[in-house]
């Protein structure tokens, strides 16, 4: 005997209604609803927590503004300015530098300025000739071996005027009290971090024995690496 069911009507009528009233909203759309940015974040804050010409400003104009605000308030770490009149020891060393130019500047001026002054001189004495009658050279060898001792002397006294020149322009500035210091200093730091002479030879010399290389705090560091690592080295050959 057959059975025949026959739906009805109603209940498909009453299925497509609900499925209209409620969607199936996607993961999608859901995680997008849920996700707020930072713009959205703070323009969803309340009228009290922003105040005055920040109230009428968009979203995006907010979150520069506070970007802004963060960057300007962030604290300096510049360092302050030294004085001029403050004499470092990177200034000392500099101003050693320039000393050695000026003296090496006076010392070419003065022995070519006692040739120049002392040449006519010889030659119109007739000083060559006696010197090579009384020694047994030739006139010209005699002539060349005395404008060579001219202009030596006149080299060695180039730094006295150089120093004369440098003491000036140091009494300007107020610094010849403070380079003296500077100077007597320096030097004590020498002799005492130093290495030992008595285990130096000439295969193997003291590196700048009288700091004469030093021309920068830099400089000086490099120097008491190499006098450890010469103190080292030394210990090292006793063993």
């Amino acid at each position: 005997m057959a059975c025949h069911f026959k739906p009805s009507t109603a209940g498909f009528r009453s299925l497509a209604s609900a499925a209209r009233s409620s969607p199936v909203k996607s993961p999608r759309s859901s995680s997008l609803h849920t996700a707020t940015s930072p713009i959205q974040r703070l323009s969803r804050t309340s009228p009290l927590s922003v105040s005055g010409p920040l109230r009428n400003q968009t979203p995006k104009a907010l979150a520069i503004t506070a970007v802004r605000h963060a960057s300007s308030s962030a604290p300096t770490s510049s360092q302050p300015d030294i004085p001029k009149d403050v004499l470092t020891w990177d200034r000392f060393f500099n101003i050693r530098r320039k000393r050695r130019y000026v003296n090496l500047g006076a010392s070419v001026m003065t022995g070519g300025g006692a040739l120049l002054a002392l040449g006519p001189v010889l030659a119109q004495q007739d000083i060559d000739a006696w010197a090579a009658q009384v020694s047994g050279l030739d006139p010209m060898m005699v002539l060349g071996i005395t404008g060579i001792a001219i202009a030596a002397g006149g080299w060695l006294c180039g730094p006295t005027f150089g120093n004369g020149l440098f003491k000036v322009w140091a009494a300007r500035k107020g610094w010849n009290h403070s380079i003296a210091e500077k100077e007597k200093s320096f030097f004590a730091r020498i002799k005492r971090y130093r290495a030992d002479p008595a285990s130096s030879s000439i295969q193997n010399p003291i590196p700048d024995y009288y700091g004469e290389k030093i021309a920068s705090v830099k400089d000086y560091r490099r120097w008491l690496k190499d006098q450890r690592a010469f103190n080292l080295k030394k210990n090292k050959n006793m063993i």
